[in-house]
């Protein structure tokens, strides 16, 4: 019974024992229900009184689709709509709040919203995310809803950590190029480079023929020194006392 006294059933779905259905109930308006229970012993009853919008619960919202945002790493593109069973009315609007998080992590992010689409702003980049959204009376009355089935997505990636990365493979494979060109080399010279064993020859040649000239030069100096004094030595003594007398006066 309404708050004017109006009587009406709630009648009982046979697939769903323990619920009734009043049909035709005003959304702004006060009900008491009276609930029998009947058994062979006797009955009971239990009067309950129910307003409309304490007790309101939308289904959930649907069609919830996400979306990456093109050049932006960190934002998702979100979107739902009005759930079926909800009078499309100008005074029957919804609010929305909207739950995400990465796969791998476990904490929700929630934010509320008037619209029926909203972009995430501090997605991780190249991180699945997975979405889901609720509804509620606009004006606050009564609950949320369940949350809608799941929706995944993964924003783009960063331009910059990629180009980063690859910069940094870059300089990891130079420098081991580098590395691997200091290292010495203890295989021989072989004919695989001509030019460098060409080189190598000519400025053994030319240091050799400047050591020997160095010999050389050295051996006729000393020669000659040698044969000069043996020269003196082997004059006679008789010659040099004859000389010796011609040269004094008569």
């Amino acid at each position: 019974r309404n708050k004017n006294g109006h009587v009406g059933l709630c009648l009982q779905d046979p697939s769903r024992p323990g619920t009734c259905t009043v049909h035709r109930s005003e959304f702004w308006s006060s009900y008491r229900l009276n609930i029998t229970e009947v058994n062979p012993l006797g009955f009971s009853y239990r009067l309950l009184d129910v307003t409309m919008q304490a007790i309101i619960k939308p289904d959930p919202p649907e069609g919830l689709v996400v979306e990456p945002v093109p050049l932006a790493p960190r934002r998702l593109h979100v979107s739902w709509k009005y759930p079926s069973s909800w009078p499309k009315e100008p005074h029957f609007q919804l609010r929305f709040r909207l739950q995400y998080r990465p796969v791998i992590h476990r904490s929700w992010s929630v934010v509320e919203t008037v619209n029926l689409s909203e972009v995430i702003t501090d997605a991780f980049a190249g991180l699945e995310h997975v979405v889901q959204v609720s509804a509620k009376d606009f004006l606050d009355a009564g609950n949320w809803s369940e949350w809608s089935a799941e929706a995944r997505a993964t924003p783009v990636r960063d331009l910059a950590s990629t180009a980063s990365e690859e910069t940094t493979t870059d300089a990891r494979l130079e420098s081991l190029a580098e590395e691997s060109s200091q290292a010495p080399n203890p295989e021989p010279i072989n004919g695989s480079d001509p030019l460098e064993k060409t080189a190598v020859l000519v400025s053994l040649g030319i240091f050799a023929f400047f050591i020997l000239a160095a010999v050389l030069v050295i051996t006729i100096l000393i020669w000659l020194r040698v044969r000069k004094h043996g020269k003196d030595k082997t004059k006679p003594s008789f010659l040099v006392a004859a000389a010796h007398l011609k040269a004094l006066p008569s």
